[in-house]
């Protein structure tokens, strides 16, 4: 009788587990106002590079995003007030691997870097008629995975980031300038003073004339920190860096976002705020945006939400129970949040399995999101 009563009991117990944790699995969840109203969808028309970013023109009129259509490397540029229009369609080489696309401060002109068959290059192109003015050769790159990076200085010349190493290439005849200073990607301030010069253990501050004013490192005993990226205020005051912790004494792999804020007149911290809490880290495309002024970011974040989410909770608790890591892609959507306490704004719907890229406009205005193959265009409402 005893036995039976246990017995009894262990079911009781073992079904009331079973419901909660599918009670947790499918809970319903409430929904986020939207502060962000969807302007375009565009859909099927080629796929969107992984990783990749898009970008918007200084001016706000031009959208373009790298994509592989039939093999073949393509840019296509929307104009944002007619985006019903097909896109027009720049192309730049077969079977290659992009960077982010940029514009030049006029917006007449955009440059992309990309790695065809180990060598990187650079393409510059007019945005009117997708005309090629140069392709510029930087040489064999020593990983394929990250192909020339572009940026258009405040001045219109074009910075390249090229094996860890800046070169600035004049645009009237491509002639390359190499420079002393090391990173995977750059800023610019607005005015062109400063150069933040981003690895992915420090941020190196330059002037205008390269010499190195500010070293910013992580400083943390109990997380391993890791910039992400950084951006300067419209008015060139601030500076502001994404960084991502890593719990270094769990037992599971976690990580956490951050921004920490800087006064480029002192280049001292304002202020140090956590975006996310703490979750595992499986293989993550890592995207993020800042608003121009600097007041918002847009971060992909983990979306267990739907059917995929919820089999992704599934994997990876029946990986905790054989302790073996976890290594499946996270599904993601955009999260807007506020810099100045890192409240949730806006959670955007996703149109894929993860975000690829997403950009604001330069007026803050509108949010762009790429997922394969879909980019959507949100526009801003209000908070």
């Amino acid at each position: 009788m005893k036995e039976k009563w246990l017995n009894s009991i262990a079911l009781v117990g073992f079904i009331l587990i079973v419901s909660s944790w599918a009670w947790w699995l499918f809970r319903p969840r409430t929904t986020q106002p939207m502060p962000f109203t969807l302007r375009a969808r565009w859909k099927d028309f080629a796929i969107t590079i992984k990783g990749i970013k898009i970008a918007f023109s200084p001016k706000g009129n031009w959208l373009a995003a790298p994509v592989l259509k039939k093999g073949q490397l393509v840019v296509h540029l929307w104009q944002v007030s007619k985006v019903e229009d097909p896109p027009k369609v720049l192309t730049i080489s077969q079977q290659a691997l992009p960077s982010k696309p940029d514009f030049s401060p006029d917006s007449r002109l955009l440059a992309i870097g990309y790695w065809e068959q180990g060598i990187g290059k650079v393409a510059l192109l007019t945005v009117a008629d997708g005309r090629r003015l140069l392709t510029v050769t930087m040489g064999k790159s020593k990983n394929f995975m990250q192909p020339p990076t572009v940026t258009f200085a405040p001045d219109g010349r074009l910075a390249v980031v090229h094996n860890s190493q800046l070169y600035f290439v004049r645009v009237e005849d491509g002639k390359k300038t190499p420079t002393k200073i090391q990173a995977e990607s750059i800023a610019f301030s607005p005015d062109g003073q400063w150069i933040a010069a981003i690895q992915p253990n420090v941020v190196n501050i330059y002037d205008a004339n390269g010499h190195l004013v500010k070293r910013i490192r992580p400083t943390s005993q109990t997380t391993l920190l890791t910039f992400e990226a950084v951006a300067f205020s419209k008015d060139g005051r601030r500076l502001v860096c994404l960084w991502s912790s890593q719990h270094t004494k769990s037992p599971f792999p976690l990580m956490r976002y951050g921004v920490t804020v800087w006064r480029t007149d002192t280049w001292q911290s304002e202020k140090s705020v956590p975006l996310t809490p703490f979750y595992e880290d499986s293989l993550l495309i890592r995207s993020a945006a800042f608003a121009p002024d600097l007041s918002m970011v847009a971060l992909s974040e983990l979306d267990p939400s739907s059917w995929d989410g919820t089999y992704w909770r599934l994997e990876r608790f029946v990986h905790r129970l054989l302790r073996r890591p976890h290594l499946s892609v996270l599904p993601t959507q955009v999260v807007v949040r506020r810099l100045s306490d890192g409240k949730i704004i806006a959670k955007l719907p996703r149109f894929g399995y993860y975000v690829q890229g997403c950009a604001f406009s330069p007026d803050g205005h509108y949010l762009v999101v790429s997922h394969s193959p879909t980019i959507a265009l949100w526009e801003r409402k209000g908070d």
